[in-house]
């Protein structure tokens, strides 16, 4: 044997070794959050069993029929693993699960699905050995680090019920990353996950849209499409789509992320037929964000639209459709919508000289100076998860009086998702949260070089599309706190499953 041969057959070795000892040390990792997730459900459950379980067995032939459904998806998703996969991804954009418990009392339908969907993902991965239903070490341990930050705040919550809800929420949340990515174990599979999700908020916008063009909004469609009767400018007020959310500034918030994906799946795709259906989806998502009267989605969905040409190249062609698309989409626009936008100038210095301010305004320039003290006075730790509206009255004679507007018992909120975190969870869940952002946008940058160098073009657009749909999700979260933080978390499931798919890509073309 030659040096060089030995050489290389000592390197062989060494790197298998190392290979070997990083997989020991990922598995022990793995195994000892696994064990510290269910010490910490087995707790949720104990103390929170009404935040964490719906116990309450359905009633009337509805909620029974809504149980059988639900037993009946769970038995799918344990023998059609992907259709589970997109079954989750379209109850969690439709907020489906949480519909029928308002609207019919229902047993929770994620609830059902989750320990199938688990236990299909791992039947799945040792029958067939299929690339990717192992979990992201990275992105999962800082996503669980979050909601142990959240966990932690509960010795020192003035209410741990409340930190002890908020956790509850996250814990959810997590469940539904760990689910997603597990399932999402090839790029066909995340690609049809993206287009489902694609399709259920094109759903939701279409409701609001037939609400809007016949003026009946007395039908919310089963509560799918619900409406908000809220301020618009000076003293007018009219109806605003709110999906199944309720708010129209958070349904905005989830239609957001939706553009860049339908158009990325319209830039990726030969087929025609599909091409025009992504770019109807992305011009009835343009629409449902227009006619939730939301200016911090406007504006989010104005960075979203340039960046969106910018990353995937200004062409002629492309330009033309974009004119086209917002020529159509112009006798849709309310006539309040650009009245609206121009209060935007009230939240710039001197414009507390304006005749008649807009009163969204003034309580906003109140919470989000309460979290500031909130923040100042307990920087590292908060004041715990949850616990912003069990604090706020301690803190808002020292930002100024004009809370006195709004009713003493109201619950109030930072309506700033990173104000929330800092002034709850301190600089700790700041810098934790930042780390995940820094984890997230990393494994799609990785994931769209190693499409591409795959020659996987369509796949590398999709991980170009999530990250705009991120940065379009984290602008509104300037201006609105972590309520439904399950739809963002949902993006981040999809990041790392596209990173996940992307390296089992990459390991498969490598030379054994």
């Amino acid at each position: 044997m030659t040096m060089s041969a030995t050489r290389r057959a000592a390197g062989s070795a060494v790197t298998a070794l190392a290979g070997r000892g990083a997989t020991q040390v990922g598995a022990t990792v793995v195994v000892a959050a696994s064990c510290l997730g269910a010490v910490l459900l087995a707790w949720l459950v104990v103390s929170q069993p009404t935040e964490l379980l719906r116990l309450t067995p359905p009633t009337g032939p509805a909620g029974l029929g809504i149980l059988f459904a639900g037993l009946g998806a769970a038995i799918v998703a344990l023998r059609h693993p992907a259709l589970g996969l997109y079954l989750l991804v379209a109850f969690v954009y439709l907020d489906l699960s949480q519909v029928l418990v308002r609207t019919y009392q229902s047993a929770s339908l994620l609830q059902l699905l989750v320990v199938p969907l688990f236990l299909a993902a791992w039947a799945e991965r040792d029958g067939r050995g299929l690339a990717a239903p192992r979990l992201p070490l990275g992105a999962t341990v800082v996503l669980a680090s979050f909601m142990l930050v959240a966990l932690a705040s509960t010795a020192w919550a003035g209410e741990p019920a409340l930190a002890a809800a908020a956790t509850a929420e996250l814990a959810k949340a997590l469940v539904i990353f760990c689910a997603v990515v597990a399932l999402a174990s090839s790029p066909a599979r995340v690609r049809m996950a993206v287009m489902v999700a694609v399709a259920a908020g094109t759903l939701l916008a279409v409701m609001g849209l037939f609400q809007t063009v016949t003026g009946d909004f007395s039908n919310t469609f089963g509560g799918l499409a619900r409406i908000k009767y809220a301020h618009i400018h000076g003293s007018v007020f009219e109806p605003r789509i709110a999906g199944p959310i309720g708010d129209p500034n958070y349904f905005a918030q989830i239609l957001l992320p939706l553009v860049p994906l339908a158009l990325a799946l319209a830039w990726g795709t030969r087929d025609m037929r599909l091409r025009v259906a992504a770019y109807a989806a992305a011009a009835v998502l343009i629409a449902g964000t227009v006619l939730t009267y939301s200016r911090g989605a406007a504006l989010a969905l104005a960075v979203v639209l340039v960046l969106s040409l910018l990353a995937h190249g200004v062409r002629p062609r492309r330009l033309a459709v974009g004119l086209l698309l917002l020529l159509l989409l112009v006798p849709f626009a309310p006539d309040g919508f650009a009245r609206r936008l121009t209060t935007i100038s009230q939240v710039l210095p001197g414009s507390e000289d304006v005749l008649r301010p807009d009163s969204s305004f003034g309580k906003r320039r109140v919470v989000t100076g309460v979290a500031w003290r909130m923040y100042v006075d307990r920087p590292l730790l908060g004041v715990g998860a949850g616990n912003y509206s069990a604090r706020f009255h301690d803190y808002v004679e020292e930002v100024g009086s004009a809370v006195r507007e709004y009713e003493a018992d109201e619950a109030n909120y930072a309506h700033s998702l990173y104000l929330e975190i800092a002034a709850e969870k301190g600089t700790l869940g700041l810098a934790v949260f930042g780390l995940v952002l820094v984890v997230c946008f990393g494994s799609l940058r990785r994931a769209r070089a190693r499409f591409r160098n795959g020659g996987l073009e369509p796949c590398a657009l999709l991980a170009r599309g999530l990250e705009i749909g991120l940065v379009g999700y984290l602008i509104s979260s300037i201006f609105l706190h972590g309520h439904h933080i399950r739809y963002l978390w949902l993006l981040f499931a999809l990041a790392a499953a596209l990173h996940a798919v992307s390296r089992g890509s990459a390991e498969r073309r490598s030379p054994a």
